[in-house]
């Protein structure tokens, strides 16, 4: 009997610490103004054995800051956010939301204007478990 139990309470910590995955898969293609201005851009970088890749990039159009990501592409997780930072961690930041989809171009609306010399960092984090997928360090383009 203490064998039942005790599988039974292995099978639920197993079950329990699954790793959830719960952004979208299906790749997006939101369209960004062709008039756009590029104010900084960076590449992305997996951290802590995560896979992310791709553009992000600070466009103005129509007098609005957007985060771009552009070929954007990560491993899933279960509570992914976009971040604007300060620091290459999630301290100190601009929460833009939920991440869209692990793949794809997407466009992050910036409320107000930010100072892209102080938020030189795009983030994503996993808001749940705190951990940090991937950033791009954020500079002017050449």
């Amino acid at each position: 009997m203490k064998n039942i139990i005790f599988v039974f309470i292995l099978g639920l910590i197993f079950v329990s610490c699954k790793r959830e995955e719960n952004t979208p898969v299906e790749p997006l293609m939101e369209t960004v103004d062709s008039m756009a201005v590029v104010n900084v851009k960076g590449s992305f970088t997996g951290i802590g054995g995560e896979t992310v890749s791709g553009t992000a990039r600070i466009i103005t159009a129509d007098g609005k800051y957007s985060l771009v990501l552009d070929q954007f592409s990560t491993n899933n997780g279960p509570d992914l956010h976009v971040y604007l930072s300060k620091q290459a961690t999630p301290k100190d930041f601009i929460d833009l939301g939920p991440l869209k989809s692990t793949r794809g171009t997407q466009v992050y609306e910036i409320n107000g204007a930010p100072d892209f010399v102080e938020y030189k960092y795009a983030l994503i984090h996993c808001q749940q478990f705190n951990h940090l997928f991937g950033s791009a360090l954020l500079s002017k383009p050449n």
